[in-house]
Protein backbone atom coordinates (compact mmCIF):
# COMPACT_ATOMS: atom_id res chain seq x y z
CA UNK A 1 0.00 0.00 0.00
CA UNK A 2 1.35 3.41 -0.99
CA UNK A 3 1.57 6.23 1.47
CA UNK A 4 2.37 9.87 0.79
CA UNK A 5 3.88 12.15 3.38
CA UNK A 6 5.84 15.38 3.45
CA UNK A 7 9.01 15.91 5.45
CA UNK A 8 10.11 19.20 6.99
CA UNK A 9 11.78 20.28 3.76
CA UNK A 10 8.55 19.64 1.82
CA UNK A 11 10.16 16.85 -0.22
CA UNK A 12 7.50 14.41 -1.37
CA UNK A 13 7.97 10.90 0.00
CA UNK A 14 6.34 7.62 -1.03
CA UNK A 15 6.33 4.56 1.25
CA UNK A 16 6.77 1.24 -0.58
CA UNK A 17 7.17 -2.38 0.48
CA UNK A 18 10.53 -4.02 -0.25
CA UNK A 19 10.74 -7.01 -2.57
CA UNK A 20 13.81 -8.82 -3.81
CA UNK A 21 15.33 -7.73 -7.12
CA UNK A 22 15.51 -10.09 -10.06
CA UNK A 23 18.96 -11.62 -10.55
CA UNK A 24 19.58 -9.51 -13.67
CA UNK A 25 19.56 -6.34 -11.50
CA UNK A 26 21.85 -7.68 -8.76
CA UNK A 27 24.89 -5.44 -9.42
CA UNK A 28 23.20 -2.49 -11.11
CA UNK A 29 22.05 -0.53 -8.02
CA UNK A 30 18.60 -0.31 -9.57
CA UNK A 31 15.37 0.37 -7.67
CA UNK A 32 12.39 -0.73 -9.76
CA UNK A 33 9.25 1.31 -9.08
CA UNK A 34 6.03 1.67 -11.03
CA UNK A 35 4.93 4.54 -13.25
CA UNK A 36 2.50 5.95 -10.68
CA UNK A 37 5.26 6.36 -8.11
CA UNK A 38 7.51 8.00 -10.71
CA UNK A 39 4.79 10.52 -11.49
CA UNK A 40 4.14 11.26 -7.80
CA UNK A 41 7.84 11.92 -7.18
CA UNK A 42 8.36 13.65 -10.54
CA UNK A 43 11.21 11.38 -11.54
CA UNK A 44 12.14 9.57 -14.72
CA UNK A 45 14.18 6.50 -15.57
CA UNK A 46 17.80 6.93 -14.51
CA UNK A 47 17.15 9.55 -11.79
CA UNK A 48 18.80 9.03 -8.41
CA UNK A 49 16.42 8.39 -5.52
CA UNK A 50 17.02 8.16 -1.76
CA UNK A 51 15.98 4.90 -0.09
CA UNK A 52 15.38 5.26 3.64
CA UNK A 53 15.01 2.41 6.11
CA UNK A 54 16.94 2.39 9.36
CA UNK A 55 19.72 3.96 7.29
CA UNK A 56 19.75 5.92 4.07
CA UNK A 57 21.29 4.90 0.77
CA UNK A 58 20.59 5.65 -2.86
CA UNK A 59 19.58 3.82 -6.00
CA UNK A 60 18.79 4.44 -9.65
CA UNK A 61 15.08 4.67 -10.49
CA UNK A 62 13.98 2.14 -13.10
CA UNK A 63 10.54 1.09 -14.36
CA UNK A 64 8.89 -1.83 -12.57
CA UNK A 65 8.03 -5.07 -14.31
CA UNK A 66 4.46 -5.03 -15.73
CA UNK A 67 3.20 -7.61 -13.19
CA UNK A 68 4.42 -5.39 -10.30
CA UNK A 69 2.50 -2.31 -11.40
CA UNK A 70 0.10 -0.95 -8.78
CA UNK A 71 1.31 -3.29 -6.00
CA UNK A 72 3.10 -0.56 -4.06
CA UNK A 73 6.44 -2.36 -4.02
CA UNK A 74 10.06 -1.53 -4.81
CA UNK A 75 12.47 -4.20 -6.03
CA UNK A 76 16.05 -3.75 -4.84
CA UNK A 77 19.12 -5.99 -4.49
CA UNK A 78 20.16 -7.65 -1.25
CA UNK A 79 23.16 -5.32 -1.08
CA UNK A 80 20.89 -2.27 -1.19
CA UNK A 81 18.58 -3.90 1.37
CA UNK A 82 21.56 -4.28 3.71
CA UNK A 83 22.76 -0.72 3.04
CA UNK A 84 19.45 0.77 4.15
CA UNK A 85 19.00 -1.57 7.12
CA UNK A 86 15.74 -3.22 6.12
CA UNK A 87 14.45 -6.61 4.97
CA UNK A 88 11.99 -8.16 2.53
CA UNK A 89 8.35 -7.07 3.09
CA UNK A 90 9.41 -4.14 5.28
CA UNK A 91 8.23 -0.66 4.29
CA UNK A 92 10.79 1.97 3.31
CA UNK A 93 10.52 5.60 2.24
CA UNK A 94 11.54 6.79 -1.20
CA UNK A 95 12.13 10.35 -2.34
CA UNK A 96 13.78 12.21 -5.16
CA UNK A 97 17.15 13.57 -4.15
CA UNK A 98 19.67 16.09 -5.40
CA UNK A 99 23.06 14.48 -5.85
CA UNK A 100 26.54 15.95 -5.79
CA UNK A 101 29.58 14.80 -7.71
CA UNK A 102 31.84 12.99 -5.27
CA UNK A 103 35.03 15.00 -4.84
CA UNK A 104 36.83 12.40 -2.71
CA UNK A 105 35.90 8.87 -1.73
CA UNK A 106 37.83 6.29 0.31
CA UNK A 107 36.95 2.59 0.14
CA UNK A 108 38.10 -0.08 2.58
CA UNK A 109 38.22 -3.75 1.47
CA UNK A 110 36.33 -6.16 3.72
CA UNK A 111 38.13 -9.27 4.91
CA UNK A 112 40.86 -9.24 2.25
CA UNK A 113 44.28 -7.59 2.01
CA UNK A 114 44.76 -5.61 -1.19
CA UNK A 115 47.93 -4.08 -2.51
CA UNK A 116 46.49 -0.93 -3.99
CA UNK A 117 48.05 1.18 -6.72
CA UNK A 118 46.84 4.02 -8.99
CA UNK A 119 46.01 1.62 -11.86
CA UNK A 120 43.86 -0.55 -9.61
CA UNK A 121 42.10 2.51 -8.14
CA UNK A 122 41.39 3.74 -11.68
CA UNK A 123 39.96 0.31 -12.54
CA UNK A 124 37.60 0.40 -9.52
CA UNK A 125 36.59 3.98 -10.33
CA UNK A 126 35.64 3.00 -13.89
CA UNK A 127 33.54 0.16 -12.47
CA UNK A 128 31.69 2.66 -10.25
CA UNK A 129 31.24 5.42 -12.83
CA UNK A 130 27.86 7.19 -12.32
CA UNK A 131 27.22 5.00 -9.25
CA UNK A 132 25.31 6.75 -6.41
CA UNK A 133 26.83 6.23 -2.96
CA UNK A 134 26.46 7.34 0.65
CA UNK A 135 28.82 7.00 3.61
CA UNK A 136 28.83 3.46 5.06
CA UNK A 137 27.58 1.78 1.86
CA UNK A 138 28.81 -1.69 0.93
CA UNK A 139 29.89 -1.92 -2.71
CA UNK A 140 30.40 -5.24 -4.49
CA UNK A 141 33.02 -5.03 -7.25
CA UNK A 142 33.89 -7.76 -9.78
CA UNK A 143 37.66 -8.06 -9.93
CA UNK A 144 39.08 -9.93 -12.91
CA UNK A 145 37.15 -13.07 -13.76
CA UNK A 146 34.64 -14.70 -11.42
CA UNK A 147 35.92 -12.90 -8.32
CA UNK A 148 34.10 -10.30 -6.28
CA UNK A 149 35.37 -8.07 -3.47
CA UNK A 150 33.22 -6.04 -1.12
CA UNK A 151 34.31 -2.51 -0.18
CA UNK A 152 32.87 -0.16 2.41
CA UNK A 153 32.66 3.60 1.87
CA UNK A 154 34.56 4.96 4.91
CA UNK A 155 35.03 8.55 3.74
CA UNK A 156 33.01 10.66 1.33
CA UNK A 157 33.05 14.35 0.40
CA UNK A 158 30.77 16.21 0.20
CA UNK A 159 28.19 14.75 2.60
CA UNK A 160 24.91 13.19 1.47
CA UNK A 161 24.21 11.28 -1.72
CA UNK A 162 27.07 11.56 -4.21
CA UNK A 163 27.68 10.18 -7.67
CA UNK A 164 31.10 8.88 -8.67
CA UNK A 165 32.40 10.60 -11.81
CA UNK A 166 35.69 10.46 -13.78
CA UNK A 167 36.98 13.52 -11.87
CA UNK A 168 36.28 11.92 -8.47
CA UNK A 169 39.47 11.18 -6.49
CA UNK A 170 39.06 7.55 -5.38
CA UNK A 171 41.42 5.97 -2.87
CA UNK A 172 41.50 2.43 -1.48
CA UNK A 173 42.50 2.19 2.15
CA UNK A 174 45.27 -0.12 3.35
CA UNK A 175 43.14 -0.90 6.39
CA UNK A 176 41.03 -4.06 6.30
CA UNK A 177 37.53 -4.22 7.72
CA UNK A 178 36.85 -7.59 9.33
CA UNK A 179 34.27 -10.06 7.98
CA UNK A 180 31.81 -9.33 10.80
CA UNK A 181 30.99 -6.08 9.03
CA UNK A 182 28.89 -8.30 6.77
CA UNK A 183 30.64 -7.80 3.48
CA UNK A 184 33.40 -10.28 2.76
CA UNK A 185 31.04 -13.21 2.91
CA UNK A 186 27.98 -11.32 1.75
CA UNK A 187 26.05 -14.40 0.72
CA UNK A 188 22.40 -13.54 0.16
CA UNK A 189 19.29 -15.42 -0.88
CA UNK A 190 19.99 -14.19 -4.43
CA UNK A 191 23.22 -16.21 -4.48
CA UNK A 192 21.38 -19.50 -3.89
CA UNK A 193 19.79 -21.25 -6.82
CA UNK A 194 17.13 -23.94 -6.77
CA UNK A 195 15.95 -23.51 -3.17
CA UNK A 196 13.10 -21.02 -3.61
CA UNK A 197 10.49 -22.99 -1.61
CA UNK A 198 12.95 -23.87 1.16
CA UNK A 199 14.03 -20.24 1.51
CA UNK A 200 10.40 -19.11 1.68
CA UNK A 201 9.64 -21.65 4.43
CA UNK A 202 12.66 -20.58 6.49
CA UNK A 203 11.85 -16.89 6.07
CA UNK A 204 8.32 -17.48 7.36
CA UNK A 205 9.66 -19.04 10.55
CA UNK A 206 12.34 -16.41 11.15
CA UNK A 207 10.46 -13.27 10.14
CA UNK A 208 6.82 -13.89 11.14
CA UNK A 209 7.35 -13.69 14.93
CA UNK A 210 9.13 -10.34 14.72
CA UNK A 211 6.80 -8.83 12.12
CA UNK A 212 3.52 -10.07 13.59
CA UNK A 213 4.18 -10.57 17.34
CA UNK A 214 0.45 -10.83 18.06
CA UNK A 215 0.19 -14.16 16.21
CA UNK A 216 1.36 -16.27 19.14
CA UNK A 217 -0.89 -14.59 21.70
CA UNK A 218 -3.89 -14.44 19.36
CA UNK A 219 -3.90 -18.17 18.53
CA UNK A 220 -2.23 -19.37 21.74
CA UNK A 221 0.21 -21.43 19.68
CA UNK A 222 3.95 -20.97 19.76
CA UNK A 223 5.42 -20.51 16.29
CA UNK A 224 8.26 -22.92 15.35
CA UNK A 225 11.56 -22.07 16.99
CA UNK A 226 13.68 -24.93 15.63
CA UNK A 227 14.60 -25.77 12.04
CA UNK A 228 16.55 -28.83 10.94
CA UNK A 229 18.08 -28.88 7.46
CA UNK A 230 19.24 -32.23 6.18
CA UNK A 231 20.38 -33.73 2.90
CA UNK A 232 23.50 -34.72 0.92
CA UNK A 233 26.72 -32.70 1.10
CA UNK A 234 27.16 -29.87 -1.37
CA UNK A 235 23.46 -29.07 -1.80
CA UNK A 236 23.57 -25.63 -0.17
CA UNK A 237 22.80 -26.18 3.51
CA UNK A 238 25.84 -24.28 4.85
CA UNK A 239 25.45 -21.64 2.13
CA UNK A 240 21.84 -21.18 3.22
CA UNK A 241 22.97 -20.65 6.82
CA UNK A 242 25.34 -17.87 5.73
CA UNK A 243 22.56 -16.23 3.71
CA UNK A 244 20.16 -16.37 6.68
CA UNK A 245 22.83 -14.78 8.88
CA UNK A 246 23.38 -11.95 6.38
CA UNK A 247 19.74 -11.35 5.47
CA UNK A 248 18.31 -11.51 8.99
CA UNK A 249 18.57 -8.59 11.39
CA UNK A 250 18.83 -11.03 14.30
CA UNK A 251 22.02 -11.58 16.28
CA UNK A 252 23.62 -14.84 15.12
CA UNK A 253 25.92 -17.42 16.72
CA UNK A 254 27.52 -20.32 14.84
CA UNK A 255 28.36 -23.62 16.51
CA UNK A 256 30.34 -26.30 14.69
CA UNK A 257 29.69 -29.81 16.02
CA UNK A 258 33.28 -31.13 16.17
CA UNK A 259 34.58 -27.87 17.69
CA UNK A 260 32.15 -27.96 20.64
CA UNK A 261 33.28 -31.40 21.85
CA UNK A 262 35.84 -31.13 24.66
CA UNK A 263 38.09 -33.72 26.27
CA UNK A 264 37.47 -32.97 29.94
CA UNK A 265 34.36 -33.58 32.02
CA UNK A 266 31.69 -30.88 31.73
CA UNK A 267 33.56 -28.59 29.28
CA UNK A 268 31.31 -29.28 26.28
CA UNK A 269 28.12 -28.70 28.27
CA UNK A 270 29.54 -25.50 29.76
CA UNK A 271 30.43 -24.18 26.29
CA UNK A 272 26.91 -24.89 25.02
CA UNK A 273 25.33 -23.12 28.02
CA UNK A 274 27.52 -20.05 27.45
CA UNK A 275 26.55 -19.80 23.77
CA UNK A 276 22.82 -20.15 24.47
CA UNK A 277 23.12 -17.55 27.26
CA UNK A 278 24.86 -15.17 24.85
CA UNK A 279 22.01 -15.62 22.35
CA UNK A 280 19.44 -14.98 25.08
CA UNK A 281 21.19 -11.75 26.10
CA UNK A 282 21.21 -10.55 22.49
CA UNK A 283 17.75 -11.70 21.39
CA UNK A 284 16.24 -11.78 18.87
CA UNK A 285 18.95 -14.26 17.95
CA UNK A 286 19.61 -17.28 15.76
CA UNK A 287 21.85 -20.17 16.81
CA UNK A 288 23.29 -22.15 13.89
CA UNK A 289 24.53 -25.66 14.68
CA UNK A 290 26.52 -27.22 11.83
CA UNK A 291 27.11 -30.99 11.90
CA UNK A 292 24.61 -31.32 14.73
CA UNK A 293 24.80 -35.14 14.51
CA UNK A 294 28.33 -34.92 16.00
CA UNK A 295 27.12 -33.39 19.28
CA UNK A 296 23.72 -35.10 19.32
CA UNK A 297 24.08 -38.70 18.10
CA UNK A 298 21.62 -41.42 19.07
CA UNK A 299 22.12 -42.02 22.79
CA UNK A 300 21.21 -45.70 22.56
CA UNK A 301 24.15 -46.29 20.20
CA UNK A 302 26.69 -44.45 22.37
CA UNK A 303 28.36 -46.12 25.32
CA UNK A 304 30.40 -43.06 26.30
CA UNK A 305 29.17 -40.79 29.09
CA UNK A 306 30.33 -37.57 27.39
CA UNK A 307 28.10 -37.85 24.31
CA UNK A 308 25.03 -38.71 26.40
CA UNK A 309 25.55 -35.71 28.70
CA UNK A 310 26.05 -33.32 25.75
CA UNK A 311 22.87 -34.58 24.04
CA UNK A 312 20.89 -34.15 27.26
CA UNK A 313 22.30 -30.63 27.73
CA UNK A 314 21.43 -29.61 24.17
CA UNK A 315 17.85 -30.88 24.51
CA UNK A 316 17.47 -28.99 27.78
CA UNK A 317 18.79 -25.76 26.24
CA UNK A 318 16.52 -26.01 23.17
CA UNK A 319 13.51 -26.66 25.43
CA UNK A 320 14.44 -23.60 27.49
CA UNK A 321 14.87 -21.35 24.45
CA UNK A 322 11.09 -20.70 24.42
CA UNK A 323 11.35 -18.94 27.74
CA UNK A 324 14.65 -17.26 26.95
CA UNK A 325 13.35 -14.65 24.53
CA UNK A 326 13.31 -14.72 20.73
CA UNK A 327 15.90 -17.45 20.10
CA UNK A 328 15.67 -19.69 17.02
CA UNK A 329 17.86 -22.79 16.65
CA UNK A 330 18.83 -24.00 13.17
CA UNK A 331 20.71 -27.29 12.83
CA UNK A 332 22.14 -28.94 9.74
CA UNK A 333 23.24 -32.51 9.16
CA UNK A 334 24.16 -34.92 6.36
CA UNK A 335 23.23 -37.90 8.56
CA UNK A 336 19.72 -37.44 9.93
CA UNK A 337 19.56 -41.19 10.59
CA UNK A 338 22.37 -40.76 13.16
CA UNK A 339 20.61 -37.94 15.03
CA UNK A 340 19.05 -38.37 18.49
CA UNK A 341 15.28 -38.91 17.83
CA UNK A 342 14.29 -36.87 20.91
CA UNK A 343 15.46 -33.71 19.08
CA UNK A 344 12.73 -34.23 16.48
CA UNK A 345 9.91 -34.01 19.03
CA UNK A 346 7.45 -31.07 18.83
CA UNK A 347 8.80 -27.98 20.54
CA UNK A 348 12.39 -28.71 19.52
CA UNK A 349 13.05 -28.99 15.80
CA UNK A 350 9.45 -28.31 14.74
CA UNK A 351 10.30 -27.83 11.08
CA UNK A 352 12.39 -30.43 9.23
CA UNK A 353 13.42 -29.37 5.73
CA UNK A 354 15.12 -31.68 3.25
CA UNK A 355 17.69 -30.08 0.92
CA UNK A 356 18.01 -32.49 -1.98
CA UNK A 357 20.09 -32.67 -5.14
CA UNK A 358 18.85 -29.98 -7.57
CA UNK A 359 16.46 -30.80 -10.42
CA UNK A 360 17.28 -29.72 -13.99
CA UNK A 361 15.64 -26.26 -13.73
CA UNK A 362 17.40 -25.66 -10.42
CA UNK A 363 20.73 -26.70 -11.93
CA UNK A 364 20.20 -24.18 -14.74
CA UNK A 365 19.58 -21.46 -12.15
CA UNK A 366 22.77 -22.41 -10.27
CA UNK A 367 24.78 -22.33 -13.53
CA UNK A 368 23.42 -18.83 -14.28
CA UNK A 369 24.43 -17.58 -10.84
CA UNK A 370 27.99 -18.88 -11.12
CA UNK A 371 28.56 -17.76 -14.71
CA UNK A 372 27.03 -14.27 -14.60
CA UNK A 373 30.44 -12.58 -14.24
CA UNK A 374 32.25 -15.02 -16.54
CA UNK A 375 33.00 -14.18 -20.21
CA UNK A 376 30.99 -16.90 -21.95
CA UNK A 377 31.12 -17.58 -25.67
CA UNK A 378 27.69 -17.07 -27.24
CA UNK A 379 27.38 -20.77 -28.13
CA UNK A 380 27.45 -21.82 -24.44
CA UNK A 381 24.01 -23.21 -23.53
CA UNK A 382 23.04 -23.11 -19.85
CA UNK A 383 20.05 -25.38 -20.58
CA UNK A 384 22.35 -27.96 -22.15
CA UNK A 385 24.74 -27.81 -19.19
CA UNK A 386 21.86 -28.37 -16.78
CA UNK A 387 20.60 -31.29 -18.85
CA UNK A 388 24.04 -32.95 -18.85
CA UNK A 389 24.57 -32.77 -15.06
CA UNK A 390 22.13 -35.23 -13.41
CA UNK A 391 23.03 -36.11 -9.81
CA UNK A 392 25.27 -33.02 -9.59
CA UNK A 393 25.04 -30.99 -6.40
CA UNK A 394 25.35 -27.20 -6.23
CA UNK A 395 28.98 -27.64 -5.13
CA UNK A 396 29.62 -29.91 -8.14
CA UNK A 397 28.23 -27.25 -10.49
CA UNK A 398 30.47 -24.64 -8.86
CA UNK A 399 33.40 -26.99 -9.51
CA UNK A 400 32.43 -27.36 -13.19
CA UNK A 401 32.40 -23.57 -13.64
CA UNK A 402 35.79 -23.19 -11.94
CA UNK A 403 37.35 -25.96 -14.04
CA UNK A 404 35.94 -24.43 -17.25
CA UNK A 405 37.53 -21.12 -16.28
CA UNK A 406 40.89 -22.80 -15.65
CA UNK A 407 40.80 -24.48 -19.09
CA UNK A 408 40.02 -21.09 -20.70
CA UNK A 409 42.91 -19.45 -18.83
CA UNK A 410 45.34 -22.12 -20.04
CA UNK A 411 44.95 -20.88 -23.61
CA UNK A 412 46.34 -17.44 -22.72
CA UNK A 413 48.80 -18.65 -20.07
CA UNK A 414 51.83 -18.49 -22.42
CA UNK A 415 51.14 -14.78 -22.95
CA UNK A 416 50.92 -13.97 -19.22
CA UNK A 417 53.99 -12.56 -17.49
CA UNK A 418 53.99 -14.63 -14.30
CA UNK A 419 56.22 -12.11 -12.49
CA UNK A 420 53.72 -9.32 -13.10
CA UNK A 421 51.40 -8.33 -10.22
CA UNK A 422 48.34 -8.16 -12.48
CA UNK A 423 47.18 -9.46 -15.84
CA UNK A 424 47.01 -6.98 -18.69
CA UNK A 425 43.40 -5.83 -19.21
CA UNK A 426 43.64 -6.37 -23.00
CA UNK A 427 44.60 -9.97 -22.38
CA UNK A 428 41.69 -10.45 -19.98
CA UNK A 429 39.28 -9.27 -22.68
CA UNK A 430 40.54 -12.02 -24.99
CA UNK A 431 39.46 -14.76 -22.59
CA UNK A 432 36.24 -16.52 -23.53
CA UNK A 433 34.89 -19.71 -22.00
CA UNK A 434 33.72 -22.12 -24.68
CA UNK A 435 31.41 -25.17 -24.65
CA UNK A 436 34.54 -27.34 -24.92
CA UNK A 437 35.89 -25.78 -21.69
CA UNK A 438 32.70 -26.79 -19.92
CA UNK A 439 32.91 -30.29 -21.44
CA UNK A 440 36.42 -30.65 -19.99
CA UNK A 441 35.17 -29.36 -16.62
CA UNK A 442 32.24 -31.82 -16.69
CA UNK A 443 34.55 -34.77 -17.35
CA UNK A 444 36.74 -33.83 -14.41
CA UNK A 445 33.95 -33.26 -11.88
CA UNK A 446 31.96 -36.28 -13.13
CA UNK A 447 34.67 -38.54 -11.64
CA UNK A 448 33.95 -37.09 -8.18
CA UNK A 449 30.19 -37.48 -8.67
CA UNK A 450 30.52 -41.15 -9.72
CA UNK A 451 32.85 -41.90 -6.79
CA UNK A 452 30.41 -40.27 -4.35
CA UNK A 453 27.52 -42.33 -5.73
CA UNK A 454 29.52 -45.55 -5.30
CA UNK A 455 30.34 -44.66 -1.70
CA UNK A 456 26.69 -43.84 -0.96
CA UNK A 457 25.56 -47.17 -2.44
CA UNK A 458 28.25 -49.01 -0.47
CA UNK A 459 27.23 -47.32 2.80
CA UNK A 460 23.56 -48.06 2.15
CA UNK A 461 24.29 -51.73 1.47
CA UNK A 462 26.45 -51.95 4.59
CA UNK A 463 23.71 -50.35 6.70
CA UNK A 464 21.06 -52.75 5.36
CA UNK A 465 23.32 -55.74 6.09
CA UNK A 466 23.85 -54.50 9.67
CA UNK A 467 20.10 -54.26 10.19
CA UNK A 468 19.62 -57.88 9.07
CA UNK A 469 22.19 -59.18 11.58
Amino acid sequence: MKDRTNNIEDDLIVALRVQKAKKRDKERNIARIDQETMEILDIKTGDIIALVGKKESAGIAWPSYPHDSGLGIVRISSRLIKNIGTSIDETIRIRKVKTHTAQNIVLAPIGVKLKSNPRFETFVQRKLNNFPVTIGDLLLISIGISREITFKVINLKPNGVCTIKPRTILKISDDIIEDNEGGADLVTYEEIGGLKEEIMEIREIIELPSKIPSLSSRFEIKLPRGILLYGPSGCGKSLLLRAISNESEAFSISINGPEIMRKFYGESEKKLRELFKKAENNSPAIIFIDNIDVIAPKREEKTGDVEKRVVAQLISLIDGSYSRGEVIVIGITNKIESLEPALLSPGRFDRIIEINLPEENSRAEIFRIHTRSMPLEKSVSIKELAKNTPNFSGADITGVCKEALIFALRRVLPQIELDSEEIDSKLLKQIEITPNDFDQGLKKISKNVKLRQKLMEYNKTKENNNKKI
